[in-house]
């Protein structure tokens, strides 16, 4: 994996709060102890919101967690990243409750991925009921991290009113490729 990732401060302290709230105290004190070069970003107060925090810290913690508690099933990987996104619809994306019209919210989406992650470049098309996300340039590309990806967007489609499931992840070299069935609500 490249070492060059970053992930914003937010998107680090979001998952050291899911794993305290859904596996508890006892696996964060298992991840200090998987990351012992980062263990002093497991303070809350070390990080800073806006600044970056390496992705070998926060994409290896989410191994981790579907490695250890998951035994390394993509369905583990898809619970992790609904419950991080999740958390993340309900603060930081309240607008997205607000949606009004999906190919607005998508291109807000396409840039606002730039906010999380240094490096990548995510890109959406409509096709009727089906949406294509290509994420490319991206280093972390892994099953695992696809499927956690791919569960987030769904929750954010979910948390904007869309009826949205997760059809298939494709993942490459430094690409992850996404099909998901998407539904807006009735007038």
């Amino acid at each position: 994996m490249s070492a060059d990732l970053q992930v914003k401060g937010f998107a680090w302290l979001n998952l050291l709060t899911y794993v305290r709230e859904r596996y508890g105290e006892n696996t964060i004190n298992d991840l200090k102890a998987a990351f012992p070069a980062h263990v002093k970003l497991f303070d809350p107060t070390a990080v800073l919101p806006v600044g970056w925090v390496p992705a070998a810290l926060h994409l290896g913690a989410v191994h981790w967690l579907v490695d250890h508690r998951h035994h390394h099933k993509l369905d583990g990987a898809q619970e992790v990243g609904l419950g991080l996104a999740s958390r993340n619809v309900s603060t930081t994306f309240k607008s997205f409750s607000k949606l009004e019209d999906l190919k607005t919210a998508l291109t807000s989406t396409e840039r606002a991925f730039g906010q999380f992650y240094s490096r990548g470049t995510m890109k959406f098309e409509l096709k009727g009921d089906l949406l294509e996300a290509r994420l490319t340039d991206f280093p972390w590309a892994t099953p695992i991290v696809g499927h956690c990806l791919g569960a987030g967007l769904v929750a954010f489609l979910r948390g904007g009113h869309v009826e949205a499931k997760l059809l298939s992840v494709t993942v490459g070299p430094e690409r992850i490729s996404y099909d998901v069935r998407v539904k807006l609500p009735e007038a």
